[in-house]
């Protein structure tokens, strides 16, 4: 039974990060969330979803009155229903890709502006992002370089490239940051993320390396201007496209967006 201080989360997508969510609010009942709604398209996968929290059709959420909805299924479910949530409650977005159409970035800001909503976007595995928006008036330069095992980056986009005979560590892109979002939008949001809060899409630099020798993600952000520079690195385990350390940041910002409960919180 929820307490008085809950607040309730619909999730579009019942992936591996749409699964985890409902898994760590189903188990610590000390964040003070409830699962409001789980839209799933696939039928396979909305097999698993618990029977009491299912919807058949994104038509039905605005009656289970989320607090926030949270968006981890594929940037064309960002595209199909960030204005039609946006009109009823906030949403945060983990395809951030999908920004990389301009179009749909303005026709969310308007609804935004309309409805008195938000749409938030997650730090995810983008590490240092107070420091690098605090440091937005001086950068020249900001890039990020993504490294993964070909088995871990999704080529659906790209279909003429196969995982499977990428032999030795290979550039996959080099450019701004807005062309490589269509052709491995499953991979690439943290890129988004950056660019969005720094240079934006056209700016930032995005270099993607697919390396078979890798069992990590690594992740690597530079920004340089007007004498000062930093550096940042990640690396972390990594299951089918998404590192652990994602799905462990997806549930901060949840608790950062909807207030924590902590006494003592650093902000």
């Amino acid at each position: 039974m929820p307490d008085k201080f809950s607040k309730r989360i619909g999730i579009i997508g019942y992936g591996q990060i749409g699964a985890s969510i409902c898994e760590q609010i189903r188990q610590s009942k000390d964040l003070h969330l409830e699962v409001a709604f789980v839209y799933e398209a696939d039928p396979q996968k909305r097999k698993s979803i618990p029977a009491a929290v299912a919807i058949e059709s994104m038509d039905q959420a605005a009656g289970f009155k989320a607090d926030l909805v949270v968006e981890s299924a594929h940037p064309d479910a960002v595209g199909r229903f960030a204005e039609k949530v946006l009109q009823h409650t906030d949403l945060m977005i983990m395809s951030v890709s999908a920004l990389a159409d301009a179009e749909l970035e303005v026709k969310i800001r308007h609804t935004c502006r309309q409805h008195g909503t938000h749409l938030y976007i997650p730090h995810g595995a983008t590490l240092g992002l107070d420091g690098l928006k605090d440091g937005n008036s001086i950068w020249e330069e900001v890039s990020i370089t993504m490294k993964k095992n070909p088995m871990n980056l999704n080529f659906e986009a790209v279909p003429d490239i196969r995982p499977q005979d990428i032999s030795s560590r290979t550039i996959l892109y080099d450019g701004p940051t807005r062309g490589v979002l269509p052709l491995y939008p499953k991979n690439v949001n943290s890129h988004a993320t950056l660019a969005m809060a720094t240079l934006g899409m056209d700016r930032t630099r995005s270099v993607l390396v697919a390396d078979p020798a890798l069992d990590l993600s690594i992740i690597e952000i530079d920004a340089v201007g007007a004498g000062t520079r930093i550096h940042i690195e990640r690396s972390n385990p990594i299951k089918g496209v998404t590192g652990k350390l994602t799905i462990l940041a997806v549930m901060e910002s949840i608790k950062k967006i909807l207030g924590s409960q902590e006494i003592i919180r650093i902000c």
